[in-house]
């Protein structure tokens, strides 16, 4: 092990074996020598931890954590218990970096001298690579920056038209001060098992006072699923309810829930409409019937209604504009098959490679 390490690099790992060894191979190969890389087997029943094992038995700088199965999560926190780094960053284990990653990240943050930094990806999605950029000019951001270019548009976008996009709250693209994450007891919920990045990101960047932000692509994240032949999730509605709720809490907790109520409103509609197109994916099974009960009782929820009543449409687009009075009016057959049309249509252009 190096005397000093200036970055730990925390995967968590389960039943990766496909991806595993790429993602191994970028880590060790940074132009930054003075990493570690914590590899947290979490509970996995195929060849990756033998593939871990293989790896740090070559290389001093792997650090293996074997656990029981307690999700990405737990494999996190057990990770950020273990570093010993100056900084932390966090790879998944089906992506992959590039070699100058680290050096640049860890230059920019020290230069700055800043809690966190950030930088751009490249999604990468069957084959097709398409950069993902965070479209803000400054190199740094202090705590009025951050709270209206960060924390706003990570709780959802300026508005409901399709081509609004949130800055997604990813975990990988971004390297922390160790220290930081100490500080403020950051860390990662356990007891969530989905969006728990986001919940991360929102709680770190609300606490930190100097963000940095380096403008090149090093991250590779690989997404295998598609919007067009995305699977079926049950009971998303009242997952999403749930994330909502522990949004809105760390912003009410943090004083901050008047600037930012009118964005939380956008993601309590959207994540109504999310869970509406839930139902009409492939692998839902259940009776038509029951899937338009279902989108009725989304239509019914009293707080979407109160949102609803005060939303200006203004501006939005023809198509945007009937999904908002299907809800607001309570159109649950229509809004079935609405969606459903979409999904055959986006599915015809996947299929056809036009999309």
């Amino acid at each position: 092990m190096i005397a000093i390490v200036k970055v730990s690099v925390i995967v968590p790992v389960y039943n990766s074996r496909k991806y595993l060894k790429e993602c191994i191979e970028s880590i060790i190969n940074q132009d930054l020598e003075e990493i570690e890389l914590i590899l947290v087997n979490d509970g996995s029943t195929d060849n990756s931890l033998d593939i871990c094992q293989k790896y740090a038995m070559k290389d001093s700088r792997i650090k293996i954590i074997d656990k029981p199965n307690g999700g990405v999560s737990s494999a996190r926190n057990a990770g950020i218990l273990a570093a010993s780094g100056e900084y932390i960053g966090f790879v998944d284990s089906d992506d992959w970096i590039q070699s100058e990653m680290y050096s640049n990240m860890y230059k920019n943050i020290k230069e700055t001298g800043s809690d966190i930094c950030i930088c751009n990806y490249i999604e990468e999605s069957f084959g097709n690579s398409k950069p993902i950029t965070l479209n803000i000019k400054k190199r740094i951001l202090l705590k009025e920056d951050i709270i209206n270019e960060l924390v706003l548009n990570m709780i959802g976008p300026k508005d409901l038209n399709s081509n609004s996009e949130p800055i997604m709250g990813n975990i990988w693209r971004l390297l922390f001060k160790k220290d930081f994450i100490k500080e403020y007891n950051l860390n990662f919920p356990i007891n969530i098992h989905f969006m728990e990045d986001l919940l991360f990101c929102i709680k770190a960047f609300i606490k930190a006072k100097q963000i940095t932000i380096d403008n090149g692509y090093y991250y590779y994240y690989r997404n295998n699923s598609n919007s067009a032949s995305r699977s079926y999730i049950n009971d998303i509605y009242t997952i999403q309810k749930n994330i909502f709720d522990i949004i809105e809490n760390i912003i009410k907790g943090e004083n901050l829930f008047d600037i930012a109520a009118e964005r939380l409103n956008i993601r309590y509609v959207n994540l109504c409409i999310g869970s509406v197109i839930n139902e009409v994916c492939k692998n839902n099974n259940i009776k038509i019937k029951n899937k338009i009960s279902t989108i009725k009782n989304i239509c019914n929820d009293e707080k979407l209604n109160q949102i609803l009543r005060g939303i200006s449409t203004k501006g939005y687009t023809f198509r945007k504009k009937t999904v908002l009075f299907a809800l607001k009016y309570k159109f649950s057959i229509y809004l079935y098959a609405y969606y459903k049309l979409t999904y055959a249509f986006s599915r015809l252009l996947y299929i056809r490679g036009e999309k």
